[in-house]
């Protein structure tokens, strides 16, 4: 209820869950993923961010250019 809430589905994150951090969010494994291709990234990958908590990896990125408003995180 008050803990740590996940970036993608806003549930709790115990201290046992494995997470990926970008920016100030936190996030499971599990929703730590690609929006176009849902593959899940990993730490040190390159992946850009729209809205501060949906992520589209590179590949897809560079492959369909989707969005002028975008960051790169590596």
């Amino acid at each position: 209820r008050y803990g740590t809430k996940c970036g993608g589905c806003a549930q709790g994150i115990s201290p046992s869950d494995l997470v990926r951090k970008a920016r100030s969010k936190v996030f499971h494994l599990n929703c730590f993923t690609c929006i176009m291709c849902n593959k899940q990234l990993s730490t040190g990958e390159e992946l850009y961010i729209l809205d501060e908590y949906k992520f589209v990896c590179k590949e897809d990125y560079m492959n369909n250019s989707i969005a002028k408003d975008t960051t790169l995180l590596s």
